[in-house]
């Protein structure tokens, strides 16, 4: 939680995760001060969810998220679904098309052993497994 612990650092990983690339890209979709967003870059770079990469093949530098920033981006599915629901009206919605099938996907949270959807209030914690 520390490497996105503040106002922007998700919103980054989104624009990221939609495509944004370039620095300028990013500012423009994120609208963070320039300085704001330097030093964010730096931190996700840093805390491996992104990583900056060369111009290679007519592809300018910038940057791309690593497998730990796209299992992030799992979470962010999740969180616009909480939007999508929860929002005020009059804002923006976007849907997301699973490429495989071509249907609108929405995410939700699922139990790996029985495969229904879980929800708040359907989990208790307890200490980690060995080997988790």
């Amino acid at each position: 939680m520390d490497a996105i612990n503040d106002r922007w650092c998700l919103h980054i990983v989104r624009a990221v995760a939609f495509g944004a690339s370039r620095y300028t890209d990013i500012l423009r979709e994120v609208g963070a001060p320039r300085d704001v967003l330097s030093s964010r870059l730096r931190k996700l770079t840093a805390s491996g969810i992104l990583q900056q990469h060369s111009p290679e093949q007519g592809r300018p530098a910038g940057y791309e998220l690593t497998r730990k920033g796209r299992d992030l981006g799992h979470v962010i599915l999740v969180l616009k679904r909480w939007g999508d629901t929860h929002g005020e009206d009059g804002v923006p919605q976007v849907d997301f098309v699973h490429d495989g099938c071509g249907a609108v996907f929405v995410a939700e949270v699922r139990c790996q052993a029985c495969g229904e959807p879980v929800r708040s209030g359907q989990v208790s914690v307890h200490p980690a497994s060995p080997g988790c």
